[in-house]
């Protein structure tokens, strides 16, 4: 904690603090609907006392009037919003992978809350979305989102009209991505049911008395989880480079 005798050490600290509590808020984990509000405040005020001393020759005088430190607060939380955003979108994507999973494999009318969400997706899609959390943890994305912190400190603490246009563009090509990866976590398993349909259909020109739904969907749940199981690495994979596509993304917007 800085001295109460240095205004500027204060500001300093109320200035970060303001940053990382949007950060945390907005972050992938911290900003859960299950993470209880005190460990999401202690959080915060333990990253801006061990980070106000680092960026306080960056951030400037305070200002004199309350009409500058409004702008100022508001420049905080939107900084600090997104950069945990961007972070969080990669938690997304591996969401709307699981929720393309369940569509083939016949889980798609079954629902849950999700806790970090806050919102009902589906299994596949819940489990895609705890294992995307784990490996954002495992490859240390908390770390990556306190570096991020620091460095937009470092480069241009303060956001402009001229970042408007780079994080449009950016946030829509993030966007674009992530579909993409996406569609690649799950093209294994739509793979999977187009051979199980296609085989159904010839199995009902043969023998018309069949019913392909009573055959075809305990075979796509059940091949469907197999080609899950086998295509899990392809999860981390996507998880880094999200959390990689999205940490340059940062260091553009604030570097540039």
């Amino acid at each position: 904690m800085p001295p109460l005798n240095d205004f500027q050490a204060l500001y300093a600290f109320f200035i970060v603090f303001v940053r990382c509590s949007a950060a945390v808020l907005s972050s992938p984990l911290f900003g859960a609907q299950n993470t209880p509000v005190q460990i999401r405040v202690f959080t915060s005020l333990a990253l801006s006392a061990a980070l106000s001393m680092v960026v306080q020759a960056k951030i400037g005088p305070a200002p004199e009037h309350l009409g500058g430190m409004l702008m100022a607060l508001l420049n905080e939380v939107g900084a600090g919003l997104l950069i945990g955003l961007l972070m969080q979108l990669t938690i997304h994507f591996a969401t709307m992978a699981g929720s393309f999973l369940d569509l083939q494999i016949g889980l798609g009318m079954s629902q849950t809350l999700n806790p970090v969400l806050g919102i009902q997706v589906s299994v596949m899609g819940q489990f895609k979305t705890m294992l995307a959390i784990m490996c954002f943890l495992a490859m240390n994305g908390h770390h990556i989102v306190i570096q991020a912190i620091v460095k937009s400190y470092q480069t241009a603490p303060t956001l402009t009209a001229n970042h408007m246009g780079m994080i449009h563009n950016g946030i829509m090509q993030l966007i674009a991505q992530g579909m993409l990866i996406s569609v690649q976590i799950a093209a294994p398993v739509l793979g999977v049911s187009m051979i199980i349909d296609a085989a159904l259909g010839l199995m009902s020109k043969a023998l018309p008395q069949l019913q392909p739904i009573q055959i075809g969907t305990p075979a796509k749940l059940g091949l469907g989880i197999a080609a899950v199981s086998m295509t899990l690495p392809a999860l981390v994979a996507a998880t880094n480079a999200g959390v990689s596509r999205s940490a340059e993304l940062i260091g553009r917007i604030f570097g540039g």
